[in-house]
């Protein structure tokens, strides 16, 4: 599999000025890309937040439009560490060069919410908040830095979730809690997708 040296990217700059500009990093899922978040960033709510759009290096099915943030090496052994440092590239180098990270807010839909939980909480630096939407936790020792103790993690869950099932956010809930995380649930009646009631609650912290 070959190894990117960096991570491909939208970035898109808000028209509005404001005096501490806020940045929103949306990490896409499995078999999405670059343009998964842009429905959304495009959004009149999210017109006044600065937005980065990740894309994850690996293909699927060898189709550049579909993309994974890893892949299986072997049965049951998933490929984590160059992804680790490609993100830890695009946020040192990239993101916390230009916003101070308390301003910095991840939104990461389905694997994107796996790699919240696998990278995003491990982060040095205490970010303005972590929102796992529609996903899971792979590892039960996933660890949270000390850094997002404080950050507000806000799981969001469809009930009707046929893709995944809405118990692995609830597992993962459960696990951070025991960490002494500042981590909060919201279940709500939808399927696989980042339905009204969490997009509130994303614009309701953010604003804050």
């Amino acid at each position: 599999m070959k190894k990117d040296k960096k991570l491909d990217f939208i970035f898109i700059k808000s028209e509005k000025k404001r005096q501490n500009r806020k940045a929103i990093v949306g990490l896409h899922g499995w078999r999405g890309n670059k343009s998964s978040f842009l429905p959304m960033a495009k959004n009149s709510a999210f017109l006044e937040f600065d937005w980065y759009l990740p894309e994850a290096p690996y293909l699927v099915d060898n189709d550049n439009n579909q993309r994974s943030w890893s892949y299986e090496i072997e049965e049951g052994v998933w490929e984590t560490e160059n992804i680790s440092n490609l993100l830890n590239d695009f946020f040192d180098f990239e993101v916390f060069k230009n916003y101070d990270s308390k301003n910095v807010y991840v939104i990461g839909f389905s694997q994107g919410a796996l790699v919240c939980y696998e990278f995003i909480c491990k982060l040095n630096k205490s970010i303005g908040a972590i929102f796992p939407i529609s996903g899971f936790m792979r590892e039960e020792s996933t660890e949270i830095n000390q850094e997002q103790k404080n950050t507000p993690i806000i799981i969001g869950h469809g009930l009707k979730d046929n893709i995944v099932s809405s118990e692995r956010s609830k597992e993962a809930y459960k696990r951070l809690k025991k960490q002494g995380a500042k981590v909060e649930l919201l279940l709500y009646e939808a399927q696989h997708r980042i339905s009204i009631e969490m997009i509130k609650k994303i614009l309701e912290i953010i604003k804050n």
